[in-house]
């Protein structure tokens, strides 16, 4: 197990594409997610990682030890693709291959295929040709192979797109689990948030080559560092809406709240800026419980079961709220509360200032 570093990493290809553009992290010993829109860079940044690239600029670092110039093989790199590669031979055979190869006394492979399978729920299919077995268990046991060698680094590339949702959901919690028991590092890219916001430790949100926020699942959705996090996580995303400050209060629509006591971060900036506020993070009411309340036209409904996104307009301005009200239709007059404490604020150039 070792920390990853990547240390102004750039990478062109040929035509003068640029990839991957200087990027700066390191991944922990932890179950940490690559997560983007398609094109975003995060293939190739995955490929530098396991040595399957060489980047155009920058280093890789295992822990203190540069890996740049390394091959996967010396950098003992374990991957997990899209689609499952299995072999045509048993399942014990195909999970017991790598080890095989290193000439592992036959004790010790047969100790540790039965110990990985276990995890997984293999051992009943052990003799079985990995050909016969349904999508989700070859699956199984591509990630079984991998880790049944001890890898210094773990890679999965949407290892669970192509699987059943509720196999997607089993293996999601199993492989947390192994990650905690084998204290393992792993980099999981994925182009789908909710996977990354339930299974991982840290997010690395990656947009055109750079990674824009690489922090807890938790700080990335309270705090985005700009609107393309904001936007890009949450379902539905956080409503950004431009707004203007005015002698201390920043106007939204035909809205005004008092932003007086952050003038001063403000102000330096400009006039306009990005107001944002999860869905989650304003309170409604079908009928005036305070005077604070603002009166809004629901004109659409999505039914999302027990929980449901209302469309609301009014007062200038667009919103999508989450509620729990289950008695609220198309056309409705609702009220609405805007939670002070869980508003953000950003540049026009999208950078969050408070």
């Amino acid at each position: 197990m070792v920390r990853v570093t990547l240390e102004k990493i750039r990478h062109v290809y040929p035509g003068n594409v640029e990839a991957v553009k200087d990027v700066n992290i390191t991944f922990d010993i932890t179950l940490n997610s690559l997560l983007g829109p398609s094109g975003c860079g995060k293939t190739t940044l995955m490929k530098i990682i396991a040595g399957l690239l060489n980047p155009t600029e920058g280093r890789v670092y295992f822990d203190n030890e540069d890996v740049t110039s390394l091959s996967p093989q010396a950098r003992n790199i374990a991957m997990v693709f899209q689609f499952p590669i299995v072999y045509d031979m048993s399942v014990y055979d195909n999970i017991a291959f790598p080890l095989m190869v290193r000439k592992v006394p036959t004790q010790e492979i047969r100790k540790k295929v039965l110990e990985v399978a276990g995890l997984f729920g293999l051992k009943n299919v052990l003799t079985m040709n990995a050909y016969k077995l349904d999508l989700s268990a070859k699956q199984r046991v591509a990630i079984c192979r991998a880790l049944v060698r001890n890898p210094n680094v773990f890679i999965l590339d949407e290892p669970f797109t192509n699987i059943d949702p509720e196999s997607r959901l089993a293996l999601r919690a199993k492989l947390k689990e192994i990650q905690r028991g084998f204290n393992q590092t792993m980099i999981f890219v994925t182009h789908d948030q909710s996977e990354a916001l339930t299974l991982s430790n840290m997010i690395a949100i990656m947009k055109d080559g750079r990674i824009l926020q690489y922090a807890t699942p938790e700080e990335i959705y309270e705090n985005p560092e700009n609107t393309f996090v904001a936007y890009f996580i949450g379902m539905p995303a956080m409503n950004l809406l431009s707004c203007s400050l005015e002698k201390g209060m920043l106007k939204l629509g035909e809205l005004s709240f008092d932003v007086s006591n952050i003038r001063n971060i403000l102000e330096p900036h400009g006039s306009e800026f990005i107001f944002g506020i999860r869905a989650e993070h304003i309170e409604l009411s079908k009928v005036p419980l305070s005077s604070d309340e603002i009166p809004m036209k629901c004109v659409l409904v999505e039914n999302l079961g027990p929980i449901k996104v209302l469309y609301l307009e009014g007062n200038g301005i667009s919103l999508k709220v989450k509620t729990k009200v289950d008695d609220i239709v198309e056309g409705n007059t609702v009220y609405i509360k805007i939670l002070k404490n869980k508003i953000r604020i950003f540049k026009k150039t999208g950078e969050r200032l408070v």
